[in-house]
């Protein structure tokens, strides 16, 4: 019964953000959940690689987009460091935070060139929320590098 409540609670933000409001956030929370077209691989304690598999291409080529949590000292040591590499919040986070939150119906509107390169970009700063993972009952969230090249055209 929990998880429906859960389920519905995170399904009710609605994610219908637009495209002109995510481009003008500095800060993205992306969702990771148990679902089709989603996959995490962990390598060491600190290093994760997340996949966003989007749409197959014409030449049955998946699209995906992948993030990534560098293998490197948890800053929450590092006072002088910009962003935390790993974060534990409530629930309450998520209401807060709800028109700052895509999910993976969001991004499969969009190709994955368009979101590596126009929606994504501009220094912002990445965080997946790993629904897959909960530590003392809080959510947890990870700080990503997204890995695209995005061609440049002169």
């Amino acid at each position: 019964m929990k998880k429906i409540i859960i389920l519905f609670f995170i399904s009710s933000f609605g994610f219908c953000q637009d495209v002109d409001s995510i481009k003008k956030l500095d800060t993205i929370y992306i969702v990771f959940t148990k679902k089709k077209g989603l996959v995490k691989n962990i390598y060491t304690f600190n290093y994760r690689d997340y996949r966003f598999y989007l749409k197959m291409r014409k030449n049955e080529i998946q699209e995906y987009l992948r993030f990534e949590k560098p293998d490197r000292k948890n800053s929450l040591t590092d006072k002088g460091h910009p962003r935390i590499d790993v974060r534990f919040e409530d629930k309450s986070f998520l209401k807060k935070h709800k028109k700052e939150i895509i999910n993976i119906d969001f991004l499969k509107k969009y190709e994955a060139l368009y979101i590596a390169c126009e929606l994504l970009t501009d220094s912002k700063i990445l965080y997946i929320i790993d629904f897959t993972e909960k530590k003392n009952k809080k959510i947890v969230l990870y700080s990503v590098n997204l890995i695209y090249h995005c061609p440049v055209y002169e």
